[in-house]
This record gives structure tokens, C-alpha cells and sequence, in this order.
């Protein structure tokens, strides 16, 4: 199995600036949080088509400029989705494509991991009763870094406290990469 990279720099590139262009024009998902969404998928008990992916992404309202704009931009999505499962299927440390912090910029832009971990948490979310379901355990505590860094319980106290320590923040951060091969083991393992 192959776990070169799917997309050259060139249409990484590409991708991730028309995501970036459409995001900020229709609050769809920038790169980040499109790599976060298809790892999610790439994990699940029950993977979801192109359709579903296309509603989170775009959040339903895309102008495309050509058909040939859509079929690229959808072929890109594609081929970064096999390199996602070829990477979480081959067992390596998961390479989160950005710091593992949840520092934002100056300008008060979330970072990186904040919107890639949102990504991972809108298909959790979405789909709670498979994630959960009959491994509610060990799916919250697996989950439990990823939910932190998205942002999305920031208002909890437990999320507060791990906010106010700079080194315990780093440190549960940190844990998401494995935390992503032990819950592809989780779902996947036993069909191994």
C-alpha cells in the first residue's frame, strides 16, 4: 500500500485556495477543516458519499464558475480522501496537516487545529449515534482532544481549565494523532 501523497503541491495549493476564497465568501470549510472532515470519514463505522460531503464543505451554496471548475475541484476532494484512508489504514502516527496547538493569529483567526478538529467534530456529531453507540467510553475519551481543540465546548469547565494551562493544552493537543489510529482501531480493528 502506497502512502505517497495523492495531491501535488500544485493542486494542494489550488484546493485549498478556492476553499479559502469560498469560505470566507459563504462560510464553507477552509482546507483545514475539509482535512478534518474527511479523516473523520475515513474513520467512521459508516463513511458517507460524496453528497453529504458536499453539503458540509459548501455549506450548500456554491457558485461555480464552469462545470470543469466543479468536476476538478470535486476530483481533488476525492483524491485527498484516499490519501487520508490510505494514511489511517497504513498505521503511522496520523500527520495532522498543522501545529497541534489552538493558538489563533494576531488578527484573532482560529487556528489551524481549531478548524481542522471542527472539521473532524461535524461529521461526529452528525453521525453521534454510530460514533458513540455501543463504544460510548472509549469514543469520548478518544474524542475527548479533538472536541477540545475544536472549540465547540469551550464554555465547559473542564475545556476552561485545560485553556487556562498552556502546557496541559499543548499536552492534550498533542494525544490527537494517535488518538486518530486508535479510533480507526476502534471501529475498523475486529474487520482487520
Amino acid at each position: 500500500m502506497s502512502t505517497a501523497a495523492a495531491l501535488s503541491e500544485d493542486q494542494l495549493e489550488s484546493l485549498a485556495l478556492f476553499l479559502e476564497d469560498h469560505a470566507e465568501q459563504e462560510e464553507g470549510l477552509d482546507f483545514f477543516a475539509l482535512h478534518g472532515l474527511l479523516t473523520a470519514n475515513a474513520i467512521s463505522p459508516q463513511a458517507v458519499d460524496w453528497s453529504v460531503l458536499e453539503q458540509f464543505i459548501f455549506n450548500d451554496a456554491v457558485k461555480w464558475d464552469s462545470e470543469q471548475q466543479q468536476t476538478e475541484v470535486r476530483f481533488l476532494i476525492e483524491l485527498l480522501q484516499k490519501e487520508v484512508v490510505e494514511i489511517i489504514e497504513s498505521g503511522v502516527t496520523f500527520p495532522v496537516p498543522c501545529e497541534l496547538n489552538v493558538e489563533g493569529d494576531e488578527d484573532g483567526e482560529a487556528a489551524p487545529l481549531e478548524n481542522w478538529s471542527m472539521g473532524f467534530m461535524l461529521l461526529t456529531i452528525e453521525q453521534s449515534n454510530i460514533w458513540y453507540g455501543k463504544y460510548e467510553k472509549d469514543a469520548a475519551e478518544l474524542l475527548f482532544p479533538v472536541l477540545y481543540a475544536s472549540g465547540l465546548n469551550a464554555e465547559d469547565e473542564a475545556f476552561a481549565e485545560i485553556d487556562d494551562d498552556d502546557k496541559l493544552s499543548l499536552q492534550v493537543c498533542a494525544s490527537i494523532p494517535d488518538n486518530i489510529v486508535d479510533l480507526f482501531l476502534l471501529y475498523h480493528g475486529e474487520q482487520k
